[in-house]
């Protein structure tokens, strides 16, 4: 009978510290925070699109990036093949090369600096990521706001060339600036969306009419759009896309919203972005106002990127 009650309170008392730790762990549960989500994207930019990533802190970000021609062009007429093939379909011209360099002062906060062979343009941004996404939607979105600000170097009349010179030099005028808040989610693993409400200002422009009779202006809203597939644990499909609401952009047959479609690829410490696009230059400050091809007529072009992350 001893026995049996021994037994009992023993059955009874691992029965009770069961629950307990049980209970213990369902309040642990409760009181964990969602956790932050990584990798929405592979790197810094799509095609042509920024995305909400940022350069970890004390990390230096050396990128390459290089536009070639186009691979064919309708325009050329009968010729056009002929043309594409001594150009090497786009191989033998490049309409932009980049060099840049982004370091992370914070995990959330990027400095950069870069040179465009496009209009010899420098430029320096900032890249600060203001909400970050939580697991299981908790926080459904990051936020990172971008701006740059551009300087073209190219000689004074090449900048003013197709103006009335009844005006003074003013080197302000080699000045250009681009404002964007990207917002993005992780909606699976294999699939990241992101759109970027943008704003574009120059502050010298040379002036256009549309084929509507529409001025160019010298600032303008543009919204642009991208997403990335993931196809393996290394390679991934992206695309991105920019809609100019200036009137000047509306049924105009010499500017064009810039396009691209690609592929990226990680090979251990390096990143190769592959895409084609309409957009001869690399950087907000010039794709944005000044894409002059368009897709519909095959003026498309071959671009990369090859990025190395350093840690200082």
């Amino acid at each position: 009978m001893r026995i049996s009650l021994l037994f009992l309170s023993l059955a009874f008392s691992a029965t009770v510290f069961a629950q307990e730790d049980l209970l213990s762990l369902v309040d642990d549960k409760k009181d964990e925070k969602p956790k932050k989500v990584y990798a929405t994207f592979k790197t810094y930019k799509l095609g042509n699109a920024q995305t909400i990533e940022t350069v970890k802190k004390n990390n230096l970000d050396f990128r390459i990036s290089h536009r070639f021609g186009n691979v064919y062009n309708m325009d050329n007429g009968t010729n056009a093949l002929n043309e594409a093939a001594h150009s090497y379909f786009g191989f033998d011209n490049a309409s932009d090369i980049r060099w840049s360099f982004d370091y992370g002062i914070t995990d959330n906060l990027t400095i950069g600096v870069g040179r465009s062979r496009f209009k010899e343009t420098y430029d320096g941004s900032i890249k600060w990521k203001l909400i970050s996404q939580k697991e299981h939607f908790k926080v459904p979105v990051s936020v990172t706001l971008f701006a740059d600000m551009g300087y073209t170097s190219v000689k004074p009349e090449l900048l003013y060339a197709g103006a009335v010179k009844d005006f003074p030099t003013n080197d302000l005028h080699r000045f250009n600036y681009f404002t964007q808040l990207i917002i993005a989610s992780k909606l699976t693993d294999w699939l990241s969306i992101e759109i970027l409400p943008s704003y574009m200002h120059r502050n010298f422009i040379v002036q256009r009419v549309s084929d509507n009779g529409k001025e160019d202006v010298n600032g303008f809203f543009s919204l642009g759009v991208g997403g990335r597939i993931k196809l393996t644990k290394r390679m991934c499909l992206i695309g991105d896309y920019f809609y100019n609401f200036s009137p000047f952009y509306q049924n105009n047959t010499s500017a064009f919203n810039p396009l691209a479609f690609g592929f990226e690829i990680e090979t251990g410490g390096h990143v190769f972005s592959m895409f084609f696009t309409n957009a001869s230059a690399l950087i907000e400050n010039n794709f944005i106002p000044y894409t002059t091809d368009t897709w519909s007529k095959s003026q498309v072009k071959f671009g990369f990127c090859i990025s190395r992350t350093f840690a200082l």
